[in-house]
């Protein structure tokens, strides 16, 4: 049998993704047929994109939506099980669009196409981190921070939601490549303690606790040369208010206010582009989907060196996938959100 979750509903604006959105069900072991693979799903990956793709309101939205009554969407790292596609082989490991369910028939597409799949080279254990700082998470870290956000060695950087998965890794990457400061925002003193203590962060700012905008000004009273904003909202407003001259401000997300019932006014402090002569640009991580091996080889070397930890937190059991992602707008996770569905297999990876 395969495991599957489908979509039972769509969330509407403003409401909490809960488990109530999703509906378990056993289908028969797919079939692949002349030019197609069978894939077990090893582990996947969470998104605050994947929200969107059962939203209500998904004109904003980036990929096709999903139809109630479809498997989830979700990216994973798969094994080849059977293949009758001359370039797969049975036991190779990929990175695909797996979807919430056990076993998936992959059709090789296009290598521009983000639903194509890509050989797992060289891999690490566990396998999760091939999901997170070697997979999406730290390809959106590599990318926003050294290629929109142009960090030089001996500039400070900021990073909102620093505990989660993108800016746990973002905040790895600027202190492996020579910032002066890297200060994170969090939403608890034990988030912020483990930037500090386990993550190499200068200092943190708990969003909860504090007047952020006052904080970062007492932390760095000239302000910061690279913002990685992934929250938007009023932690934008306050980075903002916080910018050094010639600035780069990074818009990865805005899961602060992204989901509401109401849309929401533009930042309030946004004339400090003009007086800072800072720039604000966004970006999409898929855009540099060809370029991915390139970062990944430089993040690998960094991984087993030492100096890039892993930020994994794993929950166990397809089952949990809802859960999972559920975590990610209520703040239960600290790190990259992933779930094992099966055990890593034996004498894989390093």
């Amino acid at each position: 049998m395969n495991r599957q979750w489908r979509v039972a509903r769509l969330v509407e604006p403003g409401e909490l993704l809960s488990p109530e959105h999703f509906a378990w069900h056993e289908a028969a072991m797919p079939e692949p047929a002349d030019g197609e693979v069978l894939m077990r799903t090893l582990c996947l990956s969470t998104s605050p994109a994947q929200r969107g793709y059962i939203s209500v309101n998904r004109s904003r939205q980036l990929l096709p939506d999903l139809a109630v009554g479809a498997v989830m969407r979700g990216r994973g790292i798969g094994m080849v099980v059977a293949s009758h596609h001359a370039d797969f082989q049975a036991g190779e490991l990929y990175d695909a669009s797996l979807g919430w369910q056990d076993y998936s028939i992959q059709r090789p597409r296009a290598p521009e196409s983000i639903f194509s799949i890509r050989r797992v080279e060289d891999p690490v254990l566990p396998l999760t981190a091939e999901l997170g700082v070697l997979g999406n998470s730290g390809m959106t870290a590599w990318f926003g921070l050294l290629e929109v956000g142009q960090l030089r060695a001996g500039e400070s950087v900021l990073v909102s939601a620093a505990a989660g998965g993108v800016g746990s890794v973002t905040g790895q990457l600027a202190r492996i490549r020579g910032a002066s400061q890297v200060v994170g925002i969090a939403g608890t003193d034990e988030k912020c303690r483990w930037l500090v203590e386990e993550l190499g962060f200068s200092a943190a700012v708990n969003y909860r606790t504090e007047d952020v905008a006052a904080r970062l000004a007492q932390l760095n009273p000239r302000g910061f040369d690279v913002f990685f904003d992934n929250v938007g909202g009023r932690i934008l407003d306050a980075g903002l208010a916080n910018l050094a001259m010639h600035a780069r401000v990074v818009v990865c997300g805005w899961i602060s206010v992204d989901y509401s019932a109401q849309l929401t006014g533009g930042p309030a402090n946004y004339r400090q582009l003009l007086y800072k002569r800072a720039r604000i640009e966004g970006f999409v991580v898929f855009d540099y989907w060809k370029r991915y091996p390139q970062a990944q080889r430089v993040l690998k070397k960094w991984y087993r060196q030492g100096l890039l930890k892993n930020c994994d937190h794993v929950l166990e059991g397809l089952e949990q996938m809802p859960l999972a992602l559920q975590g990610l707008f209520t703040g239960t996770n600290r790190g990259i959100m992933n779930c094992r569905v099966a055990p890593d297999p034996p004498a894989v990876g390093r």
